[in-house]
């Protein structure tokens, strides 16, 4: 399998992009579109499109590719073999014949071949044909299948959604299709479940962007859950804030001025407000992992995906920008590895930067790991609530995600 670049930018019927990765070449061909009833997501038309799907694959670097119309068409056949075969994997079932021999055939033809223009200098040999592109992609089909990962490929755990991937993670415990999309509307319902406010419904996952057959003949009687109904912004607020009378500031306020010498209320810092880093928050946990496992995945590209956002490097050189899918962007300021990493973090449409700390130490328990995700210079009380319930939310994606 293609250990490259990794990742497809993907989009929600809503138009949110996220990024999917298939782990492997081979499934970044399927949600290209299908056979019969997925016809309706198919996007390989014509030979530039097979072009453009190879630039944006795994392959790295990007391939120059000369496609023939009838290179389009074995394309779409390769692709739908591959989609049953991963279907059938997934769920416990035979590989047919014919999907096999489809493969096979398509194999057997040259693959791209990389050369070396100079030192860090590699490329593909030119000319390359779509048919080469197809031979490299039924090979790595072939390694899947045939490989040690061939019992991990899996369909998303969601109800509706039926994106394919194989999970190369050490875990093995991969469940998503994304974090950022089908594993954050799990968490968002399992932490709406847990507060049991009484309007409260379960969330409803975005619609499918790839169906696969044997779960959508199981599902199509079900009858899809409810939309949420997001508590009032005063409630959350109300619940996150002591009353006013419990604060020291109020309690002095409200006593005779000779049975008190407290300070002037205003000299009083509120919870969470400091006089450097002004409004911050802070949460962490004791995770049943080594502090080197948890700092290998916080730091690694799922880890990233997870608390910074899908599409974000980070390099360890202080001042180096990054940015995410979302556009979402910052710099690094510091990078110890197996220690810390403090960046800057300014949302899209925002003119404000703030600053996240990501820091990882050894707990006091035997063998586990302290996590804990810090940020500051935040611009009110408001946005420390929900800064809060967000780091909170990806404090469990990651506990989920390590198992």
């Amino acid at each position: 399998m293609s250990e490259m670049a990794r990742g497809l930018i993907l989009h929600s019927p809503q138009g949110v992009p996220y990024r999917f990765d298939p782990g492997a070449l081979c499934l970044e061909l399927v949600p290209t579109g299908g056979p019969g009833e997925w016809a309706c997501y198919e996007v390989l038309h014509h030979p530039a499109d097979l072009a453009v799907w190879a630039a944006r694959s795994r392959l790295r670097p990007a391939p120059e590719i000369d496609v023939t119309p009838d290179e389009v068409v074995e394309a779409k056949r390769l692709r739908d073999a591959l989609l049953r075969m991963a279907t059938h994997q997934a769920y416990g079932q035979s590989l047919e014949g014919a999907d096999l021999d489809v493969v096979n055939e398509m194999a057997l033809a040259p693959p791209l071949v990389p050369r070396l223009a100079g030192a860090s200098d590699r490329r593909w040999a030119r000319p390359a044909t779509g048919r080469q592109l197809l031979s490299t992609v039924a090979r790595d089909a072939i390694e899947l299948f045939a490989g040690p990962y061939a019992h991990r490929i899996r369909q998303c755990a969601t109800d509706n959604c039926y994106l394919l991937f194989v999970d190369t993670s050490r875990p093995g415990r991969r469940r998503w299709c994304s974090m950022q999309r089908c594993g954050n509307v799990h968490k968002v319902k399992a932490l709406r479940a847990r507060q049991a406010a009484p309007a409260d419904s379960p969330a409803e996952p975005e619609a499918a962007v790839h169906p696969a057959e044997p779960r959508a003949r199981a599902r199509s009687a079900r009858k899809p859950p409810p939309e949420p109904q997001p508590a009032p912004q005063a409630h959350r607020q109300r619940a996150a804030t002591p009353p006013a009378s419990a604060t020291p500031a109020a309690s002095a306020a409200s006593r005779p001025a000779a049975e008190t010498e407290q300070p002037p209320a205003d000299t009083q810092q509120p919870r969470g407000l400091t006089r450097d880093a002004g409004w911050e928050v802070g949460v962490s946990k004791t995770l049943l992992h080594p502090p080197a496992a948890v700092w290998d995945f916080i730091s690694g590209d799922e880890g990233i995906a997870i608390w910074l956002g899908p599409g974000a490097e980070l390099h360890q050189e202080k001042g180096a920008p990054y940015e995410t899918a979302d556009g979402t962007s910052g710099e690094v300021r510091g990078y110890r590895p197996g220690d810390r990493i403090r960046l800057t973090h300014r949302a899209p449409g925002s003119t404000r930067d703030t600053t996240i700390q990501v820091a990882v130490s050894r707990a006091r328990a035997e063998g586990k790991a302290a996590l804990r995700f810090h940020q500051e210079r935040l611009s009110d009380a408001t946005e420390r609530v929900h800064r809060r319930e967000h780091w909170k939310q990806v404090m469990a994606h990651v506990a989920d995600a390590l198992g």
